[in-house]
């Protein structure tokens, strides 16, 4: 498979030349996690010693929370398009672990992209990280805006924001 083709058809990465895409390929592997029996799977872990790496979920099912959790605020999301597949960007950001684990109870294949070497790879290309910060925010500021209006009336919801 090639993984500069597949980076160059996500939305974090459209436009941007092959070869920068091949590089960033060199340090992205692609992951694919299988449930069994519907069961819930950790697919990114909260605790990942590998430090805050950037997940491009390609296909499947992901959530925050497991699927028997009492939590009224769930936040399971079906990826339908590769516009809004990024996870682990906060962790990557804040260069901390990552904020909860992320759960599948289907299959999931995924890209890991290595935060430092990806962070490096921007440092020597401002022009691109521009881009590729602009497309972050937009990410963040989509997924807030969705979270906020769909759960503004609970009380869990009032904690997100109680920092």
């Amino acid at each position: 498979m090639d993984l500069a083709l597949v980076l160059g058809k996500t939305k974090l990465f459209e436009g941007v030349g092959h070869s920068d895409l091949e590089e960033i390929a060199r340090f992205t592997e692609r992951l694919i996690y299988e449930s069994e029996y519907g069961q819930d799977k950790i697919v990114i872990a909260e605790q990942d010693p590998s430090g805050p790496d950037l997940y491009l979920i390609l296909s499947g099912e992901v959530s925050l929370n497991k699927k028997e959790s009492r939590s009224t605020v769930s936040l399971r999301k079906k990826i339908v398009s590769l516009e809004e597949e990024v996870y682990g960007e906060i962790a990557w950001i804040l260069q901390q672990k990552h904020l909860s684990n992320v759960y599948t109870s289907t299959r999931v294949v995924l890209l890991r992209i290595d935060g430092v070497r990806l962070e490096q790879f921007l440092l020597n290309r401002p022009e691109l990280a521009a881009v590729f910060w602009r497309r972050i925010a937009h990410t963040i500021a989509k997924r807030v805006t969705w979270t906020f209006r769909k759960y503004r009336s609970t009380v869990e919801w009032d904690h997100v924001f109680k920092f």
